[in-house]
């Protein structure tokens, strides 16, 4: 270990067969990351559910023609699939509060008869059983694949498929065969490449840059504001998709730059800093956070004072 303040402490430790096991667990558990939309994706497209649930949907389907970019623009069949973000916007704060009072082994037992409850129940159904096939076979191989693709593709392969699909694609006509293959790959380079940056390390980071003290709070603020803006994507999305077309990629493309130069100049390096030491060799130096950590601290001896005096 060394006595330098700046260097990284060295802990003591060694892999065994406990920590492969749990390793091999949680890296499987990406495969069902996303489950949730691709079975709700693939239910609302089923005549027989949009007929059942959205009649007014499925004649609108039926007597309007579709064209390659619009295919439903209703913000309550929109609901349906974004309404599971709400859903676990408000289990962020349960699941925050559980966590903090019975820890979080009890907690991940409690979340996982829970899924495995809603797997049972859906895939009771022959067609949903399918998307839950082809959800994990997708994620199987591409997440073999990914760490072959460049981090700097989540960026470019939007903005490439925008214009592809601006140039060839227009509301009614059908892709060359080479052109729709082109498309394809983009996209699953997109999604490789999606599958080991913003994807994990969105849930990855905050988990630990938070200091102990804040951290099961902060780590539920963090999921709770991923799953809002979800929300919102998943709201408007089929709509947006109509009225801009291509230039949703674009518009896709743009916000994950904005969301990399957050990345270059506002995110603090953690490397090699463990969790207890977060505060004081990360946030106090970071150039622009510290300002907010002292505000903090300011704050919390004037109220030590007050209480004091009275």
């Amino acid at each position: 270990m060394s006595n330098s303040d700046d260097s990284p402490k060295q802990f003591e430790g060694k892999i065994t067969i406990y920590v492969v096991i749990c390793g091999i667990i949680a890296a499987t558990g990406g495969l069902m990351f996303g489950y949730d939309v691709g079975i709700s994706g693939g239910v609302t497209s089923m005549d027989d559910f949009l007929e059942k649930f959205f009649p007014t949907v499925y004649v609108k389907k039926h007597e309007v023609k579709e064209d390659n970019y619009c295919k439903f623009d209703d913000q309550g069949l929109q609901l349906f699939t974004s309404s599971l973000y709400l859903a676990a916007l408000l289990s962020s704060f349960v699941a925050s509060k559980t966590c903090k009072s019975y820890g979080r082994k009890t907690t991940m037992q409690a979340a996982s008869i829970f899924f495995l409850v809603g797997v049972v129940l859906n895939a009771a159904a022959r067609d949903l059983a399918m998307l839950i096939i082809g959800r994990i076979l997708l994620g199987v191989g591409i997440g073999f694949a990914n760490q072959a693709v460049p981090l700097f593709l989540s960026e470019i392969a939007p903005a490439a498929i925008g214009v592809v699909l601006q140039i060839f694609m227009k509301a009614n006509n059908t892709l060359h065969q080479d052109v729709a293959i082109w498309v394809v790959v983009l996209v699953c380079l997109f999604v490789s490449s999606f599958a080991w940056s913003w994807g994990p390390l969105g849930w990855l980071i905050p988990s630990e840059t938070f200091p102990l003290e804040t951290r099961t709070a902060g780590f539920a603020f963090a999921v709770s504001s991923n799953m809002l803006f979800t929300f919102v994507i998943a709201q408007a999305f089929l709509s947006m998709m109509c009225h801009m077309k291509a230039g949703i990629f674009f518009f896709f493309a743009a916000w994950i730059v904005m969301m990399s130069l957050f990345v270059v100049f506002l995110l603090p390096e953690t490397k090699n800093v463990p969790i207890d030491e977060m505060m004081e060799r990360v946030w106090k130096k970071h150039w622009y956070w510290k300002r907010y950590v002292d505000q903090g601290e300011n704050h919390n001896k004037t109220s030590d004072v007050e209480v004091a005096i009275n």
